[in-house]
């Protein structure tokens, strides 16, 4: 994945303004999930699939859907 592609993810996910919007990672997994926080390698977000607490790495991410609009890749 090219650094624009995570960049429109990041940028996505920080303009969610607490919604909750689909995650989905290298791994296959999707997840429903509300943006907490982020460094510069790791983003923070609250599964609501398993009520926890999540940090994955920004380099997992590969794509995003919040309101009928999709960035990067989804399922």
């Amino acid at each position: 994945m090219s650094k624009t592609t995570l960049n429109q993810i990041m940028g996505a996910i920080r303009q969610s303004k607490g919604r909750f919007f689909g995650l989905y990672t290298k791994q296959g997994e999707s997840i429903n999930a509300r943006f907490i926080n982020e460094s510069p390698s790791y983003v923070s977000v609250y599964d609501r699939n398993n009520g926890s607490e999540r940090k994955l790495a920004k380099s997992s991410v590969v794509g995003v859907r919040i309101s009928e609009r999709s960035v990067g890749s989804t399922f």
